[in-house]
């Protein structure tokens, strides 16, 4: 597991705080690595891959709030 670079946001989900970190590549020649997480649990991800979640959470966002005419 890389080291923390930075701390990307923190926030609160239900009763926990939730954050989510990018961290250096866990070897040489790696891609660097996003974690999403709490204090009972840890979601590693590629950085590559955490983009691609994202971008699915934003669009079904988009898609919830055209299908619900919410603004």
């Amino acid at each position: 597991m890389g080291e923390k670079i930075k701390t990307l946001s923190k926030g609160r989900v239900g009763n926990s705080v939730i954050e989510i970190e990018l961290n250096h590549p866990p070897i040489a020649g790696a891609d660097r690595q996003v974690h999403i997480q709490t204090s009972r649990f840890r979601f590693e991800l590629d950085v590559s891959e955490y983009i691609r979640y994202a971008i699915s959470l934003l669009h079904a966002e988009a898609r919830l709030k055209r299908l619900k005419n919410i603004d």
